[in-house]
């Protein structure tokens, strides 16, 4: 019987324990575990935590990659009743310490790096209880009292889930996900995947990026799915030996992807599996070789990280995007742009409303659409650029070809070119910036910096002032000094 007070996480293993206990269910670098085990691992976990005094409603902060004690610990905060939020290590302690400055984090969950040992600096008000190591863990957990600002601010009672993103203007919004919005995106990710019984899941992507965990973990607890995964971005370390598995499923980037389909056709060999690639802007071109390898379309995944999978396609000439359970696709206003034919902005209606801090406002990706749009209003922003089809109100969508906004999908991350652009004039010389998405020859998104700047001399600092001001994904692969000023 689940527990009483439990999140959707922790529910979704406790109902199937009985009828598929016994069966592995998850595959990390360093264990195997079956259902039951995970469930007598995060069972434990949550007595440690609720000695803690962590409970029902308290947002808990998980700063780690993609390692068992992930998902462990996801389900144990779910048993709690308490709120999980996963932050991207990548960005060392610095996006930790934003969330941090947003919302009431009542505990943090991280990895140490390195011999540092120091208890992190929380922002002002903060107050560190106590900080200790998990047990038979290198985890940390500082359980935190909150500053008397976050501790009025309130979150709606059936928040379960928090993911941080970027809108279009460079602001930080938290997406806030009830039970109800997880159980839908992890139903519909089940069946558009075909995840059941002897499937592998594979991933190599961070989990703190929508657009891996919604298709994946959730993807997996709602079916009897295998999960692989590994805190290694690369897929070579996620595929099972052939002859272990009925079918695998790998959801990665395109680029990796590439990288293991070039290699299977150098050695003349060939490997059964359904590429899923969480990039709908990617020409359908590119899917050729990988399914010439892998013996399959790709199938393309159109996902807002403001509500989830959109909807889905085979990457195939002629296919179109099927929406997802529950969302309707349509039109909005005409959009032409200089490196794309002329198309419309995709604009969703949800069954579930979309929850955010701070709301997005209209006009944004996840903003709603001014005035009553359609029938009875609900209508959408994603800020993809889509191309129509159909007789009656040209409401099948077929190829989305970029973006209408600034907003860019790097390695899995969505990004912000104004961030971008906003962090390159913190430099004492560069005067001023524009960041723009280019693609390689095999479609792969990458940002293309060009700026000003003051004197005659070289910025022999360019590439370090980078590297220390942005994540590792948003650095710019080429930069280019533009004299005269940029127009």
């Amino acid at each position: 019987m689940t527990t009483p007070g439990a999140g959707q996480f922790y529910r979704w293993l406790d109902e199937a324990v009985p009828r598929a206990g016994s069966q592995r269910s998850l595959d990390s670098q360093d264990t195997t575990l079956s259902r039951r085990g995970l469930l007598i691992r995060a069972d434990k976990r949550a007595r440690e935590l609720a000695g803690l005094k962590i409970g029902a409603g308290d947002v808990v902060a998980l700063s780690m990659g993609n390692v068992a004690e992930f998902v462990i610990l996801l389900l144990a905060v779910s048993k709690l009743g308490a709120i999980a939020m996963p932050v991207d290590p990548a960005n060392g302690d610095r996006s930790l310490l934003g969330v941090a400055s947003r919302l009431p984090v009542r505990a943090v969950l991280r990895r140490p790096r390195g011999l540092e040992n120091s208890p992190l600096q929380y922002p002002e008000g903060y107050k560190l209880l106590a900080r200790r190591k998990l047990s038979g863990s290198l985890l940390e957990v500082d359980t935190l009292e909150l500053p008397d600002e976050l501790r009025r601010q309130t979150l709606p009672g059936d928040t379960e889930y928090i993911c941080e993103t970027a809108g279009a203007d460079g602001v930080l919004h938290d997406v806030l996900r009830s039970g109800a919005h997880l159980r839908w995106l992890g139903e519909s990710a089940a069946k558009m995947l075909d995840l059941g019984p002897g499937t592998h899941l594979a991933c190599a992507q961070a989990f703190t990026s929508p657009r891996f965990f919604d298709p994946v973990v959730l993807g997996w607890l709602a079916s009897e799915a295998r999960l692989v995964m590994a805190d290694n971005p690369t897929l070579e370390s996620v595929l099972p030996p052939i002859g272990t598995y009925e079918r695998l499923v790998v959801v990665d980037l395109l680029y990796s992807l590439q990288t293991a389909a070039r290699a299977l056709k150098a050695a003349g060999a060939t490997r059964e599996l359904l590429a899923v690639i969480p990039q709908a802007t990617i020409a359908t071109s590119h899917g050729r070789m990988l399914k010439q390898v892998f013996g399959e379309h790709p199938r393309q995944l159109l996902l807002l990280e403001e509500i989830g999978i959109l909807g889905v396609r085979a990457m195939h000439r002629g296919e179109r995007f099927e929406p997802t359970p529950g969302i309707e696709l349509r039109p909005g206003a005409p959009h032409f742009s200089p490196t794309h034919e002329g198309g419309h902005e995709v604009l969703f209606h949800p069954s579930l409303p979309v929850v955010t801090r701070p709301p997005v406002p209209a006009g944004q990706p996840g903003g709603p659409v001014l005035g009553n749009f359609g029938a009875g209003g609900g209508w959408f922003h994603t800020g993809y650029l889509g191309h129509f089809t159909g007789r009656l109100d040209a409401t099948v969508l077929g190829e989305v070809p970029g973006r209408t906004d600034s907003l860019v999908n790097l390695e899995g991350r969505r990004a912000s070119l104004r961030t971008i652009e906003a962090a390159m004039l913190r430099h004492r010389r560069i005067t001023e910036a524009s960041a723009e998405v280019e693609y390689d020859v095999d479609g792969n998104p990458f940002v293309h910096l060009r700026y000003r700047a003051t004197g005659h001399t070289p910025l022999d600092d360019l590439d370090e002032f980078m590297v220390a001001s942005l994540p590792p994904y948003m650095v710019p692969r080429q930069a280019t000094r533009q004299d005269p000023p940029l127009a």
